[in-house]
């Protein structure tokens, strides 16, 4: 009996993870709550009184919106600010407060070779290194300097997120 081949058994990946929806807004704050009350005894109460709301609308926030108070929930509302603005400073501002940044989708990943745009990827990465090797030659990074590696960053990080869009989609074509 032959031995299997090794590389070959190597080679098969199973199917990248489809991306998990996103969670109903009252189910985050649920989550966000029992968590924050597993860490002390009485959280929710202190929550509820540093919002200006009753304890019972921050259980009724944690119920979904047909069954709830009939006020919308934080984040009901800032999707709804959002929404009617336009303006997504108000996630990144969001984000940064949560020690992030938000990275928007900007429309659909163009197809093609998956293994093209994965080493054009690459390509922007390392001469992004190449860009911080150049800013600190001198022991310091001007305000400019970080500047452009800043809108260097996003356009790599915004590229990836729809590369990784793609995987998860199961985007894979043929080598052209």
């Amino acid at each position: 009996m032959a031995a299997p081949d090794l590389f070959s058994a190597m080679a098969k990946k199973p199917p990248a993870p489809r991306r998990t929806p996103v969670k109903e807004a009252h189910h985050v704050l649920q989550d966000a709550l029992l968590k924050a009350g597993e860490k002390e005894a009485g959280k929710h109460a202190v929550i509820a009184k540093s919002l200006g709301v009753s304890a019972s609308m921050l259980y009724k926030w944690r119920e979904p919106a047909e069954k709830g108070s009939g006020q919308p929930n934080p984040l009901h509302r800032t999707a709804l600010l959002i929404d009617l603005t336009g303006d997504t400073r108000i996630v990144d501002w969001l984000a940064q407060r949560a020690g992030g940044q938000f990275t928007p989708v900007e429309g659909e990943a163009p197809g093609g070779n998956l293994d093209k745009a994965a080493n054009a990827l690459v390509r922007e990465f390392g001469l992004l290194i190449a860009d911080v090797a150049d800013a600190m030659e001198d022991h310091r990074i001007t305000a400019d300097e970080t500047q452009e590696l800043r809108e260097k960053w996003d356009r790599i990080r915004k590229r990836t997120e729809a590369f990784v869009r793609r995987c998860e989609k199961g985007d894979f074509r043929p080598k052209d």
